[in-house]
C-alpha cells in the first residue's frame, strides 16, 4: 500500500499537470472520480507519479477507458527526482496514436530533412522546418486527418 506522502505527491502531480495543460486549454482541472485524470481537455491523459515504472499498465488503463470514448490517450509520467514542472515529465503513447499526429506536423515535407533545413521560428523560438506550426498551426481538418477507431457495442469497428 502506497504511503500517505506517495498518495499526496500522486495528488499533487495531478493538480501540476492540469495547471499546465490549462495553458492551453483554460478548463483544465483534476478530474476526481471521473475516470479521466484531467477533465475538460479533448483527449484522456493518466498522471503517474509513482516510483515503479509500469508503461503497460499504464497503457492497459489508458485503452479500456478511450476504447470507448474514442479518445486519444497517453500517460504523463512524474519519475523520482523531477520537481513540479510539468513541461520537464515524461509522456507515454502508443504509436499508432503517435504516428497521425506527426503527420499532421510533418506530413508536407516530401524529403527527409538535414540539419540545415531545421531552423527556430523567429517569432516563438520552437524549431520549424519550412514554416513553423506552432505560430501558424495546420489548416488541416484534424478530425479528418487523425482516423479514430471507435468500438461499438455489438463489437465491430467504425473506421
Amino acid at each position: 500500500m502506497a504511503s500517505q506522502a506517495r498518495k499526496h505527491r500522486g495528488f499533487r502531480t495531478e493538480r501540476v499537470v492540469a495547471e499546465y495543460l490549462s495553458t492551453w486549454w483554460t478548463g483544465a482541472c483534476v478530474g476526481r472520480g471521473s475516470g479521466k485524470d484531467v477533465i475538460n481537455v479533448p483527449f484522456d491523459v493518466e498522471v503517474k507519479a509513482r516510483a515503479g515504472f509500469q508503461p503497460l499498465a499504464y497503457l492497459k488503463q489508458l485503452k479500456a477507458r478511450t476504447s470507448t470514448s474514442g479518445e486519444l490517450g497517453f500517460g504523463v509520467i512524474r519519475l523520482n527526482g523531477q520537481g513540479e514542472d510539468a513541461a520537464e515529465y515524461c509522456a507515454i503513447i502508443r504509436l499508432a496514436d503517435l504516428l497521425p499526429l506527426l503527420q499532421l506536423k510533418y506530413g508536407h515535407l516530401d524529403k527527409e530533412p538535414t540539419d540545415a533545413d531545421i531552423d527556430r521560428c523567429t517569432a516563438c523560438g520552437s524549431y520549424k522546418i519550412t514554416r513553423c506550426f506552432t505560430c501558424h498551426p495546420t489548416i488541416t481538418n484534424v478530425p479528418d486527418a487523425i482516423s479514430v477507431k471507435k468500438y461499438n457495442t455489438d463489437g465491430t469497428i467504425d473506421l
